[in-house]
């Protein structure tokens, strides 16, 4: 399973945080981790989300909340 080593997920809060003012928070309890956002995010922040997944072959999974997301590979 491919996932986002900690300085991946370090370059993509800090890009969310300079882009767009938007706190991304990481749970890697689980194997894959979960990462939610404290409010729902805005359609540029979801495309700017999945252009830099896409760079690593992954993509977010929300969950029905439209905050939290967990990654899924791409092939």
């Amino acid at each position: 399973m491919r996932t986002l080593n900690i300085s991946e997920v370090s370059e993509l809060k800090r890009m969310l945080k300079e882009k767009f003012r938007m706190e991304l928070h990481f749970d890697n309890e689980y194997s894959a981790g979960e990462f939610h956002f404290d409010a729902i995010p805005s359609d540029a922040l979801l495309r700017a989300l999945d252009k830099f997944l896409a760079k690593k072959r992954l993509r977010a999974v929300f969950g029905e909340d439209g905050m939290s997301f967990t990654l899924e590979g791409r092939f």
